[in-house]
């Protein structure tokens, strides 16, 4: 009885993964088509089904940026970055996308700086200050037990804390990232207040970054991190760039 299971549940897993990888290779082929907009939709299903792809993003933000929706193309590249951060075609099309768009990306680090918090996802800087805090824990454990070259373990523990000191630096510099959203409508109204009656104060470009806060009545409070404007936006009119869980 177990065999049997076994066996249907490893048809069942190669029959799921031949069908997405069939509907991705059906997507790729209306971008190449020039169905973008069938593209977009078929992509979104993917990433509806599957959960955060980073190559799925990419083509999506492609897809978005050939139907001149800056807005949405520069979400759906923000979220494959969070991804695969060191993707250097991905970084090229971000900086078009921006460019044509005309907004920037409101980064208030100094950029050699910014360079260096980067070249890893957040995840990636968390996975290596926690392997890094257990292989310290490792070295005392082994060296309580065998006595270790004073040299060799000097410099394994100045390595470690380096980078021990560099992650949680990192982290620390990249702590806004889980309140970044971008504004997705043509015209974003920012407003006194979380009323549609309510004045409004300035007009928000698609595409542009916003630092998310509190939510009410279907607005949310946001910044604009270069140009200090503060106030309430419809929730229609940006996305998180990390999707917050229900």
């Amino acid at each position: 009885m177990s065999r049997i299971f076994l066996i249907s549940l490893l048809v069942l897993v190669l029959g799921t993964a031949s069908s997405l990888a069939g509907d991705f290779a059906e997507a790729n082929q209306r971008f190449q088509e020039g169905d973008f907009a069938g593209a977009a939709s078929a992509y979104e299903q993917i990433l509806a089904v599957e959960g955060p792809r980073a190559n799925v993003y990419y083509n999506l933000g492609n897809s978005h940026f050939r139907l001149g929706k800056f807005g949405p193309a520069i979400l759906a590249y923000e979220r494959a970055r969070v991804l695969t951060p060191r993707d250097r075609d991905l970084r090229t099309n971000l900086a078009r996308a921006r460019k044509d768009a005309a907004v920037t990306d409101e980064s208030q680090l100094d950029p050699r700086i910014n360079a260096v918090v980067s070249a890893l996802s957040p995840n990636e800087w968390s996975w290596l200050l926690a392997s890094t805090a257990l292989a310290i824990g490792a070295l005392t454990m082994v060296g309580g037990v065998i006595r270790l070259p004073l040299h060799w373990t000097r410099r394994a523990v100045g390595i470690s804390l380096f980078c021990i000191a560099l992650s949680a630096s990192a982290l620390y510099l990249r702590r806004t990232e889980s309140t970044r959203g971008v504004v997705l409508s043509d015209t974003t109204a920012i407003r006194i207040s979380p009323f549609e009656q309510a004045e409004s104060i300035a007009t928000l470009s698609p595409g542009q970054i916003i630092q998310i806060g509190a939510q009410q009545s279907g607005f949310h409070y946001v910044e604009s991190p270069n140009s200090g404007l503060r106030g309430w936006v419809a929730d229609r009119d940006f996305s998180a760039v990390i999707p917050h869980q229900p």
